[in-house]
């Protein structure tokens, strides 16, 4: 069923308004509509903690935040990382059994479980010092753009470039701005 879609009257991603439920994310929905049901939760050494899978891809400086693939797609991906982390935890521990499962539920299956909680009510992840920031718009615009389909980096900020730049976001000498934040950088690329 490649191109169609269902109605539905029910609010998706907080709007009231007839949308087009897409049975694999968020692809014929605008990023508008997107970000404006998005909601954004802090990064904390906790949440890390608890998703180990989460250290590694937050590692980088330039990573300001993360989000999960949308929808049934989303969830099954969950879903599998949730059993099979599970599983191959109770294999590998041997006589640890229960103990086993749980090690290996931790490291695979926390992740599973934020895919599966994004299919149902998409978030991102941002960097606690990110979510005090006045780019904080623009980073849950990246976002939303992301949970629409556009896996590509460069197209994402090429599309963003078309919308925002350096000098209309005030970025150029702004002391409150990190030093080694992508965006002034991302949108100044030609």
């Amino acid at each position: 069923m490649q191109g169609s879609s269902v109605r539905s009257k029910a609010p998706i991603l907080g709007i009231n308004r007839e949308l087009a439920v897409q049975p694999f994310g968020m692809g014929d929905l605008g990023w508008e509509e997107v970000a404006s049901g998005l909601r954004v939760s802090r990064l904390t050494v906790p949440v890390q903690l608890l998703v180990p899978a989460l250290l590694l891809s937050t590692l980088p400086r330039s990573t300001r935040g993360i989000t999960f693939p949308p929808g049934k797609a989303g969830f099954a991906i969950g879903a599998v990382l949730v059993v099979g982390g599970s599983t191959l935890g109770w294999l590998i521990g041997g006589s640890y059994g229960v103990e086993g499962a749980l090690v290996g539920l931790w490291l695979l299956g926390g992740y599973g479980i934020l895919l599966m909680v994004n299919a149902v009510r998409p978030f991102a992840l941002v960097k606690p010092i990110c979510t005090r920031c006045r780019l904080l718009p623009i980073i849950k615009e990246h976002e939303a753009i992301h949970l629409t389909g556009v896996a590509a980096e460069d197209d994402v900020w090429e599309s963003m470039r078309t919308r925002h730049s350096p000098e209309s976001l005030g970025l150029i000498g702004d002391p409150s701005i990190c030093s080694f934040c992508p965006i002034p950088k991302r949108l100044a690329e030609h």
